[in-house]
């Protein structure tokens, strides 16, 4: 017998494989319902990489999954789709090629998800998205890192997100991001505003009862890991 799937059971059988794929808490950083500019992305893996997965499930629709597309594209090295049978025809017409597809099915009450094709590389990120993933602070001591001292931290957070996408290339940023994410502990970036009248990040919620960010931040360096 084939019912449908459900999110919460693919984001719990989803979750046990990264896990069990990712298991170093000084390398390895799983979150879930992450910050993506105006989205956010159901689990999302930080390492060498940023690896994002979207669950659709065949409870859901894919009415927001165009969107989602344009969203997660300006951030994510990689991203994969975890889609139900009832939807995975349709989603495989909207989703670009370098996606990730996996398949999602219950039978008898158990989870499976299998792989339909890898995730390649993107090559679409956004400098602009990229610097937003920084808090003020980080962005400063960002520009400050790579020999650009011309501002200060009286500068407005958009001046300083502005001069850091302008004067920073992508790879750059993109490592950066994952190293501010990590050090935070796992934060994402949906803005917000402080009594200052700048602005910062908060927000993903992370898996870390046994993740140290200090101990992240010194070992993040590690060589990356490309996914499968």
């Amino acid at each position: 017998m084939v019912t449908l799937t459900r999110d919460s059971d693919i984001r719990a059988v989803l979750l046990a494989i990264l896990e069990e794929k990712y298991p170093d808490p000084s390398h390895d950083l799983i979150l879930e319902e992450f910050g993506c500019n105006a989205s956010r992305i159901d689990v999302a893996v930080v390492n060498g990489f940023l690896h994002g997965y979207e669950i659709k499930s065949d409870s859901d629709n894919l009415d927001r999954l165009a969107g989602q597309v344009d969203q997660y594209r300006r951030v994510f090295d990689f991203v994969t789709l975890v889609c139900g049978k009832k939807l995975i025809s349709a989603a495989r017409a909207v989703v670009p090629k370098w996606w990730g597809l996996q398949l999602a099915q219950n039978e008898n009450g158990s989870i499976t998800i299998s792989k339909e094709r890898s995730a390649k590389r993107n090559k679409f990120q956004d400098s602009t998205a990229l610097s937003r993933m920084l808090w003020k602070d980080e962005a400063l001591k960002c520009l400050r890192r790579h020999g650009h001292r011309h501002l200060t931290s009286k500068a407005s957070a958009e001046q300083i997100w502005n001069e850091t996408s302008r004067l920073l290339d992508v790879k750059t940023l993109a490592k950066e991001a994952r190293l501010a994410i990590k050090a935070r502990g796992g934060s994402g970036f949906v803005k917000q505003s402080k009594q200052d009248g700048d602005s910062c990040t908060t927000g993903s919620i992370a898996l870390l009862d046994h993740y140290s960010a200090n101990l992240a931040w010194l070992l993040s360096q590690l060589s990356p890991r490309r996914p499968d």
